[in-house]
């Protein structure tokens, strides 16, 4: 492990961007806020800026990659392996990614062609030694065998030898010309696509020699082929294909023959360097060459960017992406080399933007960054970042989300921590099970969480597996202002409340232990509160205070408990609901045609029209009693043919409606159709509650309705359903002291085991869901038998038995079927 100390150390470099409040990129000052920043994958530290000014935004993103790290690789690839068609940045990662290859990162690469050749590359390209496109008068950013980057107009020059006698080879892929001689390999596609006038010889390196630029290759001739055309390319072959002048070179060619060849690409002075990955830019001036930011040559306009550099000892490799043509207002090109030298590169060059400015990091399975088309891009090619390492699947090192944190006295912090294995690949997004310790001086740990309860700065030591660990440093900070978060809520007796309290210090909000506080309730009747902890005890309003040195704050809390597990929360009716429908169905909330059955409800009556996309929808803002699971409407649509039905619900703390859609109906009897509020909201902020219904259209399905037939659909009532519903003044056991069984009950008798023994007094009470207590029996002195409970005056239903063991109760559910 101590080879990789300075890889690690490496990436504990922050850029000098993220460790400032501010900076000024094209002339405007903006406010720097880092939303992310950690390692994902060997060498490699990803970075989310969001960069804010008046009126304007920048939401840019940053990898940094340390080319020295033994595990890591820069490749380029194209969309579908192939000059031509495209394929979104990820996919491509996913794909290409295999044992000892993960496509970990990475960006979009070159312009290319958007008509004719679609897909086919603006600049040069090169994917793995293989050149599919020759360099032109673009930029080029290049990659060598020993991973030393360079960006610069690159020039193309093959040599083929036959019989002593050189040969110039004037391109690769795509078109032959006249009297030219082409290298094709598989980046072209199955086969060379050519006509049948010339000569094509297919040929495979010889043992030792791999495909690169500026060194002698040696292959064999396998197939000569004369006025026939479009050759196929086996996968590891290539093939020379010439017309007129170049045909008759190759005719010199036989099967068998060895031949050399170079293919020399020369960047600046260096023409020897092994290249083996290529990617193209713009045709403007380099943005940022040699640390000095281009002026003159700028593309003016605000763009999404992408741009890659390299740092002064082009020994780390920088990729970055900038959003526009949204929020985020987008960026020239001396924008991005400014952001870009402020990340530490040297040199850099800017590649195809717009909607195809993509940031992939595999650990989001997607686009980090917001393309500007909406979905994903299929891009022509892309570069990445490849970890080499063998698979291990061992968390070897973890860290923390955040390195250091500031708090105020009996602040609140839950850490997170990634999850690398030895090559510092990311395994975990989140480990699980780190235990945390800290000194009583500067807090203390509870569960998962550390509350700053002491005086003194120190470090929380996270430990994993009993031995790797890591550290985070906590320093104190005055706190100016102590509130708690939401005015009033809601609860019940299901689970308790613990008051979340909000302190503000100079680096912004964060969580106060609400057990720092002394909590006094106006009406003990109402509700309790122990360490800010909140139980409900019975239906009403009451306030409770909190104070904590000078400073006091108030929420108001509102029980609401449901009587049973299931309750009407709102009678249909057509005097309350409106209805809204296409106007050519001249539809009417009424009850005719209300089912026999029903007590109550409404019925939207119609005679079908044909029309385009018909709807009826029922229209009602009501708030729902307590903190309901499922919200449940009951309806009878007779034999109407309905496609779907599209519920919109909002959340108390929010100005706009959430929408459920349900496609599942059942003609001409009574049936529910349920909405889960997990699935519309978060239910663990009870800022959410109460929920309010606002409306439910339903979409007809006009090919199964008959023109001038009359219909009805009838909605009764909405129900509200609660969990776990436990009556007033019965609540579960939280520990094992017994069992019963069987579960559901069989033959009318339910059976029950203490798991302790000590003479103790037992008796049982069986209750219905309401809290009405149905039956009870006394069993004296429990002697560790199995007691019997007959319950032979149940209906099918989930009930209730409260065991008193010395009266000390206990409770459980159970199920008669």
């Amino acid at each position: 492990m101590r080879n990789f100390c300075r890889y690690f150390f490496f990436l504990s470099l922050l850029f000098v961007v993220t460790q400032v409040s501010a900076i000024q990129i094209g002339g405007i000052t903006y406010k720097v806020d880092t939303l992310e920043n950690h390692q994902v994958g060997p060498g490699t530290q990803y970075i989310s800026l969001r960069l804010t000014a008046t009126g304007k935004r920048l939401d840019v993103f940053f990898l940094k990659t340390d080319l020295k790290n033994p595990y890591v690789e820069i490749r380029t690839a194209l969309g579908r392996d192939s000059i031509y068609t495209g394929e979104p940045t990820s996919v491509v990662a996913k794909r290409k990614s295999k044992e000892g290859a993960f496509y970990f990162a990475g960006t979009n690469g070159d312009f290319y062609s958007t008509s004719g050749y679609i897909g086919y590359p603006v600049s040069g390209n090169m994917v793995d030694g293989e050149i599919a496109k020759i360099p032109g008068s673009r930029n080029v950013f290049v990659i060598d065998d020993q991973k030393i980057p360079s960006i610069g107009i690159a020039n193309f020059l093959g040599k083929l030898w036959i019989n002593n006698e050189e040969y110039s080879i004037h391109s690769a892929n795509h078109l032959r010309e006249t009297n030219r001689l082409v290298l094709y390999n598989q980046l072209n596609g199955r086969s060379t696509r050519t006509n049948k006038y010339g000569t094509e010889v297919l040929i495979e390196l010889k043992g030792g020699y791999e495909w690169g630029t500026n060194k002698v290759l040696k292959a064999k001739v396998l197939k000569v082929e004369k006025e026939i055309g479009n050759m196929a390319i086996p996968k590891g072959k290539a093939v020379l294909s010439g017309h007129g002048t170049a045909a008759v070179q190759l005719n010199q060619l036989k099967v068998n023959d060895d031949i050399e060849f170079i293919l020399n690409v020369r960047l600046g002075s260096d023409d020897s360097s092994n290249f083996l990955q290529m990617t193209g830019g713009d045709n403007y001036a380099t943005m940022l060459l040699n640390g000095i930011i281009e002026k003159n040559s700028v593309w003016n306009e605000l763009h999404p960017r992408t741009g890659l550099g390299y740092s002064r000892n082009r020994d780390s490799l920088i990729f970055c992406v900038v959003d526009g043509r949204g929020v985020s207002n987008g960026a020239t090109t001396k924008d991005m080399a400014e952001l870009m030298k402020s990340a530490g590169a040297y040199t850099a060059f800017n590649m195809d933007g717009g909607g195809s400015s993509t940031m992939y990091v595999a650990e989001y399975g997607q686009a980090v960054n917001k393309t500007s088309d909406g979905p994903e891009r299929a891009v022509a090619n892309s570069i990445y970042v490849v970890a080499t390492s063998p698979t291990d699947n061992t968390i070897s090192k973890i860290k923390p989300y955040r390195q250091s944190i500031s708090l105020p006295r009996y602040g609140e912090y839950t850490p997170q921590f990634y999850g690398y294995n030895q090559y510092e690949v990311l395994l975990e997004t989140d480990v699980q099970n780190v235990e945390l310790s800290c000194p009583a001086s500067l807090g203390k740990i509870q569960g998962n969480k550390f509350i700053a309860s002491g005086d003194t700065p120190g470090k929380i030591t996270a430990t994993y597996n009993g031995t790797i660990s890591t550290t985070i440093d906590v320093n104190f900070v005055p706190v100016s202002e102590i509130k708690i978060r939401l005015d009033s809520v809601i609860v019940d007796n299901r689970t308790d409340y613990l008051i979340e309290v909000v302190g503000t210090t100079g680096s912004g909000q964060t969580a106060i232990s609400p057990a720092a506080l002394t909590w006094t309730v106006s009406n003990t009747e109402i509700c309790t509160v122990e360490n800010g902890k909140v139980k409900a005890l019975k239906n009403g309003t009451t306030t409770i205070s909190g104070k904590l040195d000078e400073i006091t704050d108030f929420i108001k809390i509102k029980v609401e408990i449901p009587e049973s597990m299931s309750i009407i929360g709102d009678s249909i009716s057509s005097e309350k609901w409106e209805l809204d429908a296409s106007s050519f169905l001249k539809a009417q909330l009424n009850t005719n045609n209300l089912p026999d059955s029903w007590e109550h409800g409404a019925v939207v009556n119609f005679t079908h029209a044909a029309g385009r996309s018909p709807y009826v929808e029922l229209i009602m803002q009501k708030s729902f009693f307590g903190l309901p699971d499922t919200i449940k409407m009951v309806l009878n649509i007779g034999d109407m043919n309905i496609s779907r039905a599209l519920f919109s619900l909002r959340a108390n703390d929010a100005s706009k409606v959430t929408t459920f859609e349900l496609t599942a109906f059942e003609q001409n009897k009574d049936f529910t159709l349920s909405i889960p509020v997990d699935q519309l909201f978060d239910v663990s902020d009870r800022a959410i509650y109460p929920v309010w219904f606002d409306k439910v259209r339903f979409y007809l399905n006009a090919s199964g309705m008959t023109a001038g037939k009359s219909y009805s659909l009838a909605a009764k009532e909405i129900r509200l359903v609660y969990k776990d519903f436990l009556p007033t003044g019965i609540s579960l056991v939280k520990e094992n002291r017994f069992k019963i069984f069987p579960n559901p009950v069989k033959n009318q008798m339910l059976y029950v085991q203490l798991n302790e023994t000590a003479t103790q007094k037992v008796r049982a009470e069986v209750y219905d869901l309401t809290g009405r207590r149905l039956s009870e029996k006394y069993f004296g002195n429990y002697g560790g038998e199995i007691l019997e409970i007959p319950v032979p005056f149940l209906t099918p239903g989930i009930y209730l038995l409260k065991i008193y063991e010395n009266e000390k109760p206990g409770v459980l559910k159970f199920i008669v079927q």
